[in-house]
C-alpha cells in the first residue's frame, strides 16, 4: 500500500485505559472512527491490529500517512505512535484487537505445549476438499509453500503446525457414526507400544503391555478384547504378519530372515500361521509379488 511522509512532528502521549486485556488479548467491538482532525499521536504497550469494516480515512503511523478503505488492515507494533481519522461525512467503522505479546506467551506457554500434545492424536483422518475446510486447507498449503531460508522459518513452521493441529481437532474424525468401533484412549499407549516393539518377544508380554497403559493385566486383557475385537495374542500376530507381508513384497530378504525380523524364531510356526491368515504360504506370496512387479504404481 502506498503512503506519504509527514514532515511535521506531532505531540505523542501514552494512552491509558482505552482497552482492557484478558490474559494478554483484547478483541474489541465494532467502533466508529472519529472525523476530528489529528492534533497528536498516541501509543501503548500492545500490538494493535485493526480491520476497516466500512468507510475511508487516513492512518498516521509515526511519520507516515496511509489512505485506507473498507477491507484494509492496520498493524501497529507496541510503543509506535499512531492515530487514525475518518474522512469527513463518511461513517467509518473499525474493529481493533490489542495484544500484549509477552503476557500472552508467558501465561500460555505451558498450556500451548500441553494442549497441542493433547489434541495431536484426536484430529481429522481422511481426504477433504479445500472448500469443505478452508482454514485447515490454507494452513497446510502455507506449510508446503513456505521455503524461505531465514532464521524465522523454523518458528513460522512451528506456528503453522500448531494451527494445523487446532483446525484438525476442531473438525474431528470424519467418521462420527455409531458404527465405528471406538478405541478407548486408555489403550492407545498399548497400541503404540506394540507397533514399536512387536519384533521383540521379551517385550510382547501382557504384563509389560498393560503397564504401558498403567492398567492391571486382567483389566487390560478384558478392555483390549472388548475395544479391539480380538485377543492380545491375535493382535500381536496380525501386526507381525502384516510387517512380514511388507518385507516379502518389498525386499529380497530370505523368508527365514523375515520371520526372525518380525519376531518369530520358529520358521515352521511362522509359515503355518501365515498360511492360515492369508491362505497362501510366504514363498507363494513372494512368487506372486515378483510376477506382479512393475504392473502397479507404488502406494503412497
Amino acid at each position: 500500500m502506498e503512503y506519504t511522509t509527514r514532515t511535521e512532528i506531532l505531540p505523542t502521549y501514552f494512552q491509558i485505559g482505552y482497552f482492557s486485556l484478558n490474559n494478554g488479548l483484547s478483541i474489541g467491538e465494532r467502533a466508529v472512527l472519529s472525523a476530528q482532525p489529528i492534533s497528536a499521536l498516541h501509543y501503548h504497550h500492545c500490538l494493535e491490529l485493526g480491520i476497516c469494516l466500512s468507510g475511508t480515512g487516513e492512518a498516521h503511523i509515526e511519520n507516515r500517512i496511509y489512505k485506507f478503505q473498507e477491507g484494509d488492515i492496520q498493524c501497529v507494533n507496541a510503543n509506535i505512535p499512531h492515530m487514525s481519522v475518518a474522512d469527513e461525512g463518511k461513517p467509518c467503522n473499525w474493529i481493533w484487537l490489542f495484544v500484549d505479546i509477552r503476557k500472552l506467551l508467558l501465561n500460555n506457554r505451558g498450556k500451548i505445549t500441553d494442549e497441542l500434545l493433547k489434541i495431536s492424536d484426536i484430529g481429522f483422518n481422511g481426504v477433504f476438499s479445500p472448500y469443505e475446510h478452508p482454514d485447515f486447507a490454507r494452513a497446510i498449503n502455507s506449510l508446503t509453500e513456505h521455503h524461505r531460508d531465514d532464521h524465522y522459518s523454523e518458528l513460522y513452521n512451528t506456528i503453522l503446525i500448531g494451527q494445523i493441529l487446532i483446525e484438525s481437532a476442531r473438525i474431528g474424525d470424519i467418521d462420527k457414526s455409531e458404527k465405528k468401533l471406538p478405541i478407548s484412549r486408555k489403550l492407545k499407549p498399548a497400541l503404540l507400544y506394540i507397533r514399536e516393539n512387536y519384533a521383540d518377544s521379551q517385550l510382547m508380554t501382557a504384563d509389560k503391555i498393560a503397564a504401558s497403559c498403567n492398567l492391571s493385566t486382567s483389566h487390560f486383557r478384558s478392555l483390549f478384547k472388548a475395544d479391539i475385537g480380538m485377543t492380545l495374542p491375535q493382535y500381536i500376530n496380525l501386526t507381525r504378519l502384516s510387517a512380514a507381508v511388507h518385507l516379502i513384497q518389498t525386499t529380497n530378504e530370505t523368508i527365514s530372515n523375515i520371520a526372525t525380523a518380525v519376531g518369530y524364531n520358529e520358521i515352521p510356526y511362522f509359515t503355518k500361521i501365515f498360511q492360515k491368515e492369508f491362505g497362501i504360504s510366504p514363498k507363494e506370496m513372494r512368487k506372486k509379488s515378483q510376477n506382479q512387479s512393475g504392473k502397479n504404481e507404488p502406494n503412497a
